[in-house]
């Protein structure tokens, strides 16, 4: 990690993050931190460690060593609901929703936690503001909505908890390009309210569209990083994407350390 691309009081602050499934380790040395009002993306072929590393210092999953702090606070091996309670509130993908209940019950249920209670209204007429459509179909079930609008329910249930930092795994997956776009506009209304972002997400486009970093995950730790404001040519795009899904060790990414662009 390059040190000008260090906050000295972070937001977030992962280092040397291990993690997995059992035995099998997935994420290794995995280190990266998020500012306030930050927003940074996750970059890196499918099966290379994203959604584990978000999980892991999201509170989902399991960690065998290193350490996670938010605001200072150590965080590492807390439950998800605890970590939810301190500020971060973890988006997973496929929006993991409840499909017989309306989408209003379903914000409200988010909105449940002891950080959220306090002005769960003002919230969610906030949420409202930025997604109208939820408060036009708030009785309708969520089970039979599209896929968009589920995604903007998922988001939306994440406002409702209140975060400082929301951690969206795949927001754009599966979903036609001029809904890509109104999440992407939403996202840039939800920035403008201060809160910091970590996204990992498959179009490309989109992320340098919305975040302010970027990080390639490759063989589950980061091994290259660097600034938004310059895009890489398709050709750079590709070559790290096919770069990173060949290498055939998680040693061999380790000897290279982390690249900045």
């Amino acid at each position: 990690m390059n040190p000008d691309q260090q906050s000295a009081n972070p937001l977030l602050r992962v280092r040397n993050l291990e993690a997995g499934y059992g035995r099998l380790p997935v994420v290794r040395s995995f280190s990266m931190d998020v500012a306030p009002g930050e927003a940074v993306a996750l970059l890196g072929p499918n099966g290379h460690g994203k959604t584990t590393a978000l999980r892991a210092v999201a509170g989902l999953g399991k960690t065998s060593s290193g350490e996670v702090t938010l605001e200072g606070r150590n965080i590492t091996g807390m439950p998800a609901y605890t970590v939810v309670d301190h500020g971060m509130m973890h988006v997973p993908q496929g929006n993991q929703l409840f499909p017989r209940l309306s989408i209003r019950e379903n914000l409200l249920l988010a909105g449940r936690i002891p950080r959220a209670r306090n002005g769960r209204t003002q919230t969610l007429e906030m949420v409202h503001e930025l997604f109208p459509k939820l408060l036009q179909r708030r009785e309708q079930l969520v089970g039979t909505l599209s896929g968009g609008e589920r995604q903007m329910v998922a988001i939306g249930m994440g406002l409702m908890a209140k975060p400082k930092l929301l951690v969206l795994d795949e927001p754009t997956l599966g979903l036609a390009p001029k809904v890509r776009y109104e999440i992407l506009e939403t996202l840039h209304e939800i920035r403008a309210l201060g809160l910091s972002l970590i996204v990992a997400d498959g179009d490309v486009d989109f992320l340098f569209e919305l975040t302010d970093r970027w990080n390639l995950v490759e063989l589950g730790r980061i091994v290259a990083g660097g600034t938004t404001d310059v895009k890489p040519s398709h050709e750079e795009v590709m070559d790290m994407y096919i770069g990173a899904s060949t290498h055939p060790t998680v040693e061999n990414s380790q000897d290279e350390g982390v690249k900045h662009v």
